[in-house]
């Protein structure tokens, strides 16, 4: 007999209660570092800290979107597996060492700064060097623990401690920017950008911890990843001439599947940076950036603990496709954040709290959709398309976001073109994004009864 069915809220308060106990508190633990760093040595503080140093709105943008770009270096994992027999665990342990230790650097560089040894315009340009190195290795690791959890944890397990790993990166920051921001807006008229240089000591100090984590994480084995070849012909009966027969059901939907998150990325990265349209055009307080990331993360974190329970007993595809309509509402809503309206920081609010929500179940559901439609050592090479499309649309969106800053004169109508076109493109992949027949059409991965038996 069917057990009743309990309320979704409920089941996914159950399931979280389940995860923050002992047998899962490893990947707690990484999910917690994953979260600070992010936080504390993410766009959240870094963009700020940018203009602050006096970058333009422009230049902040690309070195935001240069992490992105260079995350499509996860291609290569296959080879770096080829070329080291397979150690998952060392590679990902390698390319985290670079990007979630980052706080430090960051420290090194602002607090020079702030002692005058360091001018602000080559700060700037070092500070742009580190994000792209460690952002994209912070995401080329992050990738490499998911395969890492496939190899150690049955699937259905799996399906449950991903998602809330996830979550837990994605929610948390807004525990930490919150008091960060009120830090900032207290502090740094009397002591300058020191303070950045404080928080992003923080934030290295909990990559180490990170990674102290990950290494008492299972060994996953030898991940081996064969070269890719190309289908050999076969003769066509009606001709008797050779020919490549055509794509499965399987590999045609991943096609369809990445090409709808390499636009969705594009939308992404065309949208503007909330925190340089409330300085630069609205004229509000770093503080204030940094306020709108806290909403964010806390967005994303509860966005993360409802959605992280539907995707082990529902449709991944349709809620990435809600994702993304909510992503796109967000941005149109974005319009009326208008100079001379009184409420246009309200407005700003509300759109970061949407859109991070959307965000966090674009997310969590494109990287379930993605493990639900390849299998084995498939996983890695298709998590390599993955991120590399993600990382291509994202640039080409970003660098064109920020062509139009530099081109257009800085004011409410340049950021208006880059609401509209985002909001626009989340639209269109909506309506053109494969979906299952229903919400509930996924196979039952866990119950959560035996969860709590273990």
């Amino acid at each position: 007999m069917d057990q009743p069915r309990q309320p979704a809220l409920r089941t996914a308060l159950d399931e979280w209660r389940i995860f923050l106990g002992k047998r899962y508190r490893r990947y707690l633990g990484i999910g917690m570092g994953q979260a600070a760093v992010s936080a504390l040595a993410g766009d959240g503080l870094t963009v700020p800290l940018l203009l602050v140093l006096g970058a333009s709105p422009a230049v902040a943008t690309v070195i935001g979107v240069l992490p992105f770009a260079f995350s499509a270096a996860q291609l290569l994992v296959p080879r770096l597996l080829r070329r080291f027999d397979g150690n998952l665990r060392g590679v990902t342990l390698a390319i985290l060492l670079v990007g979630e230790t980052r706080g430090f650097t960051l420290a090194i560089l602002t607090f020079l700064v702030w002692a005058k040894v360091l001018p602000a315009s080559v700060a700037v340009v070092a500070i742009g060097a580190v994000m792209t190195m460690a952002g994209a290795a912070t995401t080329i690791g992050g990738t490499n623990l998911l395969a890492w959890f496939g190899a150690i944890l049955p699937d259905g397990e799996r399906r449950f401690v991903a998602p809330r790993v996830m979550g837990t990166n994605l929610g948390l920051g807004a525990f930490l920017l919150l008091p960060v921001a009120i830090l900032v807006q207290l502090t740094e008229s009397r002591v300058g950008v020191l303070i950045y240089a404080a928080v992003f000591v923080v934030a290295g100090v909990a990559g180490v911890a990170e990674l102290l984590v990950v290494r008492r994480l299972p060994k996953p084995g030898r991940v081996r990843v064969a070269e890719p070849r190309p289908a050999e012909p076969v003769v066509d009966p009606a001709t008797g001439r050779p020919t490549t027969p055509a794509k499965g059901p399987g590999p045609r939907e991943l096609d369809r599947f990445l090409r709808s998150i390499t636009l969705a990325a594009f939308g992404a990265g065309f949208g503007p940076y909330l925190s340089i349209y409330a300085i630069s055009v609205l004229h509000l307080p770093p503080a204030f950036a940094i306020l709108l990331a806290a909403l964010a993360s806390g967005a994303s974190l509860v966005a993360a603990t409802l959605v992280g329970g539907m995707l082990s007993r529902g449709s991944a595809s349709r809620t990435l496709r809600l994702s993304f309509l909510l992503r796109g509402g967000s941005m149109i809503f974005g319009l009326l954040a208008f100079p001379q309206n009184p409420l246009a920081w309200l407005v700003i609010c509300v759109v970061a709290v949407v859109a991070s929500a959307g965000a966090a179940a674009g997310s969590l559901s494109s990287n379930e959709r993605l493990m639900r439609i390849t299998h084995g050592p498939d996983v890695i090479r298709a998590q390599g398309r993955f991120v590399a499309g993600t990382a291509m649309g994202v640039t080409a969106g970003q660098l064109s976001n920020a062509a139009i800053l530099a081109i257009l004169p800085l004011g409410y109508p340049a950021f208006a073109i880059l609401f509209t076109v985002s909001g626009l493109t989340r639209f269109f992949t909506a309506s053109r994004a494969d979906v299952s027949a229903t919400w509930s059409s996924s196979t039952m991965p866990y119950r959560i009864d035996d969860l709590q038996d273990r």
